[in-house]
Order: C-alpha cells, then structure tokens, then sequence
C-alpha cells in the first residue's frame, strides 16, 4: 500500500504564509487534483511532497515514514514538471534512461524499461531524436516517461498541460488518466482549471 498523508504540514515565508496547517490522506492508487487559483499553494504543496521545498512545520508520510527532510533523488517520488524540464543535448532514450543510469542498472535492463515507457506514452519510434524536434505535446509525453520509467510509489504533476492548445491537454489527460490505471500508481494532479480537475 503506497499512501501519502500529510499531517499540519505548513509553508512560511518570513511574515508570508503559503500553506496554512494542512492534512490530508491519499490512499493507494488514488488520483487526487489540487484546485485552486494562481498562488494557493497547490504547487509549494507538490513541492514540498516531492522534497523541493522543506516544510514550516507537519509530516510527510509515505506509507508511514515521515520523509518531510529526506531530499528528493531519495524519496520514492517523481514530478512532472510544467516546462518539461527536458534535458536539450539528450536524445528522448537518453532523457528517460538518465535516472535508471543513475542507479547503476544493466544497460540491456535500461534498455527494455525505456522501450517499455516510449511504448506507453505512444512514442515507440521516437528515442533517437532531440526535444528541439518534439511538438509541446510530445514532450510533455516524453517528461511522463522519465517519471514512470523510475517505478516510483508517488506522481506529482504540476499543472503539466497548463501550456498546450486545449485540444491536446484535452487529449494528454486522457492518457495520462489511463496510464495511471494501467500502472496503479498513486498521483496527484495540481492545476487551476475546474474542468481539468473535474474530468
């Protein structure tokens, strides 16, 4: 069972408060949307969660172990980023196999993983290019792999479509939707569209 609690956890900045105390429990393979406006915490909340930002004050809980100080590339979370946050000089295969590389895993296990995540996220041809040459949605697809390929027991999205024609986000949330059922993995999904959260 693969849970995220967070108990009273809490933002300050100086005299500002981010996130007043806060708790909330997501069980296993929940998909959880964070609504809100521009500047409600809802990103600083996935923050905190991934381990980019440290809490004010409250736990962490990840299938109980309170991880509200373990840095990020030691949490068994993965974010997927508005920007894409895709790496230029990598082609697509590389951009996935960098955290698994990371890890020290047998290149022909690399190997099958990536293959595995292209195929999943529908771009089964596309490991040798570059993101230059990627659409907006493509890469946005690409940043979905690199998460997934990491196995990890919690996905964080920030607004990860926030920049893409409607007809695409309309298209990506889909997908996204069925890749989560596919893969039973918890996720929580930050945006500011109603419609978005509500679909």
């Amino acid at each position: 069972m693969y849970t995220l609690s967070l108990e009273n956890v809490s933002k300050n900045y100086s005299i500002v408060t981010a996130i007043e105390p806060l708790s909330l429990t997501i069980d296993d393979g929940e998909l959880v949307c964070l609504l809100g406006p521009s500047g409600s915490g809802k990103s600083t909340l996935l923050r905190i969660i991934g381990g980019f930002e440290t809490p004010s004050g409250g736990k962490v809980l990840i299938d109980g172990v309170d991880v509200a100080r373990v840095p990020p590339e030691k949490r068994p979370t993965a974010m997927v980023f508005q920007s894409h946050a895709l790496w230029q000089h990598m082609t697509v295969f590389e951009n996935i196999a960098f955290g698994l590389t990371l890890r020290g895993l047998p290149k022909a296990e690399i190997a099958r993983k990536v293959s595995e995540a292209l195929a999943m996220v529908g771009l089964a041809d596309y490991g040798k290019r570059l993101p230059a040459h990627l659409s907006g949605g493509q890469r946005q697809r690409v940043a979905i792999a690199r998460c997934v390929v990491l196995e990890p027991k919690i996905l964080l999205m920030d607004e990860p479509f926030a920049s893409l024609d409607q007809h695409l986000r309309d298209r990506l949330r889909e997908e996204v939707r069925q890749i989560q059922k596919k893969l039973g993995i918890t996720t929580v999904f930050v945006t500011h569209g109603q419609d978005e959260a509500l679909s």
